[in-house]
Order: C-alpha cells, then sequence, then structure tokens
C-alpha cells in the first residue's frame, strides 16, 4: 500500500508543478477524492483478482462496474481536458479555431476519417450544443464500429454521435470495446 501512496503522491506533485494548479491548502476536497479513489483503486484491484475471465456474474453486477468504469472514464476525460486547457488558456484556444456543428453523420465522417489520416485531435458541437473532443485513435474506433454495423444499427449509432454529448461518450466507449 505504501508503494502506491508514494507513487501516486509523487505523480500528484508533479501534474501539479507541470500544469501549476493553484493550490488551495485549505480545502480538503482534493484529499478526499484522493481517499475514495484510494477504495476504488483497492476494491478494483481485489475484483480484479476474484473474477475470471469465463465466469458468469449476475447482469445487475456487471451493469454496477460499467456505470463505475464509464462514471471514472468521464471525471478522467474532464481532468485531462482541464489540465491541458486552464480556465485562462481556453479564450485563447477558441479565438484560434472554429469548431464544426453536426447535424447529421455526413458531418462528422470526414470528421473523424481526418482525425485518423492526419493523426490529430478533432473538435466538434453536438446537437445539444456541446463541445467534443475526439483523437484519432477514438476516431479510428468509431469509424471500425460504424462500419461494421448492419443499417439499423448504423442509423441509431450515427443518430447517437450526434445528438448529445453524453450519448457520444457512450458510444464512444462501446467502440472502444469493440475494436
Amino acid at each position: 500500500m505504501k508503494k502506491f501512496k508514494n507513487i501516486y503522491e509523487k505523480n500528484s506533485k508533479k501534474i501539479v508543478e507541470d500544469h501549476h494548479v493553484p493550490m488551495n491548502y485549505n480545502d480538503y476536497e482534493g484529499r478526499m477524492v484522493k481517499q475514495n479513489l484510494y477504495k476504488l483503486h483497492k476494491y478494483s484491484k481485489e475484483l480484479f483478482e476474484m473474477i475470471h475471465d469465463y465466469q458468469e456474474m449476475e447482469s445487475w453486477v456487471q451493469e454496477k462496474i460499467a456505470k463505475a468504469a464509464d462514471y471514472i472514464g468521464s471525471v478522467k476525460h474532464y481532468m485531462e481536458y482541464e489540465m491541458n486547457y486552464p480556465e485562462g488558456e481556453k479564450d485563447q484556444y477558441d479565438d484560434e479555431e472554429t469548431y464544426e456543428q453536426v447535424h447529421s453523420i455526413d458531418d462528422i465522417l470526414p470528421l473523424l476519417r481526418q482525425s485518423v489520416k492526419e493523426n490529430k485531435t478533432i473538435t466538434f458541437v453536438t446537437k445539444d450544443s456541446q463541445q467534443v473532443m475526439v483523437n484519432s485513435t477514438l476516431a479510428e474506433n468509431i469509424l471500425n464500429t460504424y462500419e461494421e454495423l448492419n443499417d439499423y444499427n448504423r442509423e441509431k449509432f450515427a443518430n447517437h454521435l450526434i445528438e448529445s454529448k453524453n450519448k457520444f461518450w457512450t458510444i464512444a466507449n462501446f467502440s472502444s470495446k469493440s475494436s
């Protein structure tokens, strides 16, 4: 346990130094979050070791684990974005780039292909006016999954991709697991 704690504290200090995150030493929210993440890490590791690859699991157990993975993934992506684009820098980036509003699958497919071809992150706005950033690996996973679907599922998949940010990330997670 001490080893994990030492590694985590060392990496946390490096992240703070690298990204110049302002520290408020009177606020213990970060400490409480870290305590919960530590428990999550510990319990996840224990569960991982308990479960065998071909073991049958109750559907509610599968659902709880999938939701937990989805929730923690959402927080991770949010934190990555906030660290790469701190509040003071967002306006600077917004002025340099315009983001494509997508209305149909025909709007997003060329953007995804461009991301894969140029190995770059693309940004677009979903129908609910939320901004989404997609790296080339995720774009490739989405494209591959889209191509493998039958017409009926392809239409549902396409609608979810552009309808809202939340539905986009649900589809993105599905695509990553399918690839």
